[in-house]
């Protein structure tokens, strides 16, 4: 199919790609490249008006990456620790998002338990929601027969909500 899209024979995919897992690699190497890049471009844009900005700028990040998303969400389901790229996906976030905290001085020397704590708080509030609404959206508006800009907003002001009430970054006091 992708040698078919692409206007050429399957011999010269594989003359570029040894299988199918190699192929996959590669669009999970780029998406990966991609979110690093946003992510170091993301403070130099400037700050959002509020965090709902912020979460709506995410998304529309997102949009256009609903395939490459479900597919990796898929593979980190079949069991290949030491290439989940779903996780390393995840992990840059969330390091990312921890590091900006520690440079705030926000961190007051938290222990290995709280920053697991922080871990955990970030990737099943945070990183999965986004995900899980990045890859459901277009079949939840149709499921559901509603407008897609009202979900995205309903969206938004739930995650804000449930996310924001959870543990705040490790060493900061509630």
């Amino acid at each position: 199919m992708i040698a078919e899209k692409a206007g050429v024979n399957k011999a010269l995919i594989y003359y570029y790609f040894k299988d199918k897992n190699d192929i996959v690699k590669s669009l999970f190497d780029t998406a990966i490249e991609k979110l690093h890049k946003r992510i170091s471009l993301d403070g130099k844009i400037g700050p959002y008006e509020n965090f709902q900005d912020k979460i709506r700028g995410v998304l529309d990040f997102l949009d256009d990456k609903k395939k490459i998303l479900s597919v990796m969400l898929m593979e980190s389901l079949k069991g290949d620790d030491q290439n989940n790229y779903f996780f390393q996906c995840a992990e840059s976030v969330i390091r990312h998002s921890t590091n900006a905290c520690l440079e705030s001085g926000k961190d007051n020397g938290s222990s290995a338990q709280e920053m697991q704590r922080y871990l955990v708080h970030e990737f099943f509030t945070g990183f999965i929601p986004i995900i899980a609404f990045s890859v459901f959206q277009d079949k939840w508006t149709d499921y559901f027969h509603c407008n897609p800009d009202q979900l995205k907003e309903y969206f938004i002001d739930e995650f804000v909500a449930t996310h924001l009430a959870g543990q705040g970054p490790p060493g900061a006091n509630p």
